[in-house]
């Protein structure tokens, strides 16, 4: 009896080799997948826990429970924040990662870089204000007192101290200044902020001779690195180029990063 399957090879070598060529290539494939699968953990993701505000020690021992890994980054200095804490991630929380992912972290030095306080005593608010922000410095609360000069600053303070020219401290930080209020000038206009982020806001302010009074953010910031980004949508009392307002006074702010708010 002849057998059909050994007549069609010999009859047909090159379609043979061809079909097994075939064959080989989808097991191939097949198995890589297979593998590929075991490998990369196919559909096991988790989400990225929320480590901000937490310490560098607090971080990583909850990315080890949840089997991901830890990279610092950057570091860099916020006054009114925490040293050493956690400032903002990537990816953000809540994202789906695989295990083992690195976390990326950027956290708030221990050791700021400290600067030299200026000697602005004696100088405009102006003035002031350019000589601060050239030492990385910037303007707190705004006080005033009568004097025969306006806005001519009369006392510099760092955490409500008063303080001497060259006494470091860490850059960024907030010097607030008691100023001169003369009986003919007394007066100041509300600026348009709206746009601003709130260092914009603050510095615009303090130019006009205003305080920032209390800020607002809305559902749309809910991390300090949504604060930096956050603009301000709402002002109490609204711009005015008409209407004046006594220097010092505090200006209310809402901010948002939904950009529809902002008109």
């Amino acid at each position: 009896m002849i057998n059909v399957k050994t007549s069609f090879v010999k009859r047909h070598p090159y379609l043979t080799t061809i079909f097994i060529a075939l064959t080989v290539c989808v097991l191939l494939v097949w198995l890589s997948g297979i593998a590929l699968k075991v490998f990369t953990r196919h559909g096991q993701s988790y989400p990225v826990p929320d480590f901000t505000d937490m310490s560098l020690n607090e971080a990583q021992l909850l990315a080890k429970q949840h089997h991901m890994d830890i990279v610092v980054t950057d570091s860099v200095y916020i006054h009114y924040r925490p040293r050493g804490v956690v400032l903002r991630q990537h990816p953000k929380s809540g994202t789906m990662v695989k295990k083992h992912r690195h976390i990326f972290l950027a956290i708030n030095t221990l050791m700021p870089r400290m600067v030299e306080m200026p000697d602005v005593e004696g100088y405009s608010l102006r003035q002031a204000i350019t000589v601060l922000s050239a030492k990385n410095l910037h303007v707190g609360k705004l006080s005033y007192v009568s004097d025969i000069a306006t806005n001519n600053v009369l006392k510099q303070k760092y955490n409500g101290e008063g303080i001497a020219a060259g006494v470091e401290i860490p850059s960024e930080s907030y010097i607030d200044l008691t100023l001169g209020l003369s009986s003919s000038n007394t007066r100041t206009v509300i600026p348009q902020v709206t746009g601003y982020t709130f260092t914009e806001a603050k510095a615009a302010l303090a130019e006009a001779s205003l305080n920032t009074g209390a800020v607002h953010y809305d559902n749309t910031v809910t991390t300090y690195v949504d604060s930096l980004f956050a603009r301000v949508y709402k002002q109490t009392p609204a711009v005015s180029q008409s209407v004046i307002w006594t220097l010092g006074l505090k200006v209310e702010l809402w901010l948002t990063k939904n950009d529809k708010k902002i008109k």
